[in-house]
């Protein structure tokens, strides 16, 4: 029962963001999405480095 809820709950949250990055993608100019995305992966680096930091 696990495997199979955990299964199709990713599914369904893979699904959801095929849909939504389609629909973004027909919308934004490509430069944008790009921009974005190298702006949310700085973001979380920086997170993660802090995070490392506290830890120590």
């Amino acid at each position: 029962g696990t495997w199979i809820g955990s299964t199709i709950g990713m599914v369904a949250a893979d699904a959801l963001a095929i849909v939504v990055g389609a629909v973004l993608g027909r919308h934004l100019p490509e430069k944008v999405i790009r921009y974005v995305a190298a702006a949310a992966f700085a973001v979380f680096a920086v997170l993660l480095l802090g995070e490392g930091v506290r830890a120590v």
